[in-house]
């Protein structure tokens, strides 16, 4: 029953996607994967390959091993040619209970845009579902960390 409730959690997220006019051209997302269990990185993989072969959006994924959750999981790592529109940072924690917080960042004011709103309350809600009981998204407008951690991606040419 959790399968079918998880899987249909990443089909609404996709509908989102598709309703904010994506394309794999267009739409870039970037999962971080700071997680240190054999359970969340496969539920990470499966959000990633369910996004990527959807065809709705670009999806690139990379790996942290982070001390804590508020640790930088990008420096030292080079910039893409091309901004993401979204990252998503699954700190380490997530998967042995230790940490409770997903980060979903965008650029600017996501209230500004219906879509991106839409976008990250779905996938927001879906956070416990996917990665079990008590984890909860955060965005720019939630929390101070993602807000911070938001403005210096665009500073720095991950995010546009």
């Amino acid at each position: 029953m959790k399968r079918v409730t998880w899987m249909s959690w990443v089909a609404a997220s996709l509908l989102v996607l598709s309703a904010l006019g994506a394309s794999a051209a267009s739409y870039r997302v970037l999962i971080v994967d700071g997680t240190t269990t054999l359970e969340a990185s496969l539920r990470v993989g499966a959000l990633a390959g369910a996004i990527r072969q959807s065809g709705l959006a670009d999806v690139g994924a990379v790996f942290s091993s982070t001390e804590s959750p508020f640790d930088d999981p990008l420096e030292g790592r080079s910039v893409p040619a091309t901004p993401y529109d979204l990252v998503m940072i699954i700190p380490r924690g997530i998967g042995d209970g230790t940490w409770n917080v997903v980060w979903l960042l965008v650029a600017g004011n996501p209230a500004a845009d219906p879509a991106v709103s839409m976008a990250l309350t779905i996938l927001g809600g879906g956070m416990s579902l996917a990665f079990g009981e008590g984890v909860r998204a955060a965005g720019p407008l939630d929390d101070l960390w993602a807000t911070l951690s938001a403005s210096l991606y665009v500073s720095q040419g991950w995010l546009r």
